[in-house]
């Protein structure tokens, strides 16, 4: 009878061994992910503060661009920008690019802005 007891005794200790061992390991990982969620709010709202801010820094157009002027000028600078806009099947009509055109930041920007520096070297 003691052997069936004792026995008994190291099944119940080595499942309670299990259990805090499991336990321990849980709240490590649990302590873990919010520490990680607490350094995250603040540094992704730091990121996404620098990104959106520094996207107002330069302008797309340069302040000094030529805008649409009327004449024959006027006229091939209506034509350049014409091409710079997307098709039907969503491609690019200045450089025929199915992708989606991104700035300097990385963020998506119409065919005309992205092909600026282009046009205006083309007049």
């Amino acid at each position: 009878m003691s052997k069936v007891v004792l026995r008994v005794a190291q099944i119940v200790g080595i499942l309670v061994l299990a259990g805090i061992a499991v336990g321990i390991v849980v709240g490590l990982v649990q302590w873990v992910l919010a520490a990680a969620v607490i350094v995250a709010i603040p540094v992704g709202g730091w990121w996404l503060y620098k990104q959106v801010s520094g996207r107002n820094r330069k302008p797309a157009v340069p302040a000094g661009a030529p805008q649409a002027v009327a004449g024959p000028s006027g006229d091939r600078r209506r034509e350049l920008e014409g091409r710079a806009v997307l098709d039907a099947s969503g491609r690019c009509g200045w450089c025929g690019s199915a992708t989606l055109h991104k700035d300097e930041f990385g963020f998506p920007t119409t065919p005309l802005a992205y092909h600026r520096a282009e046009i205006d070297a083309m007049l």
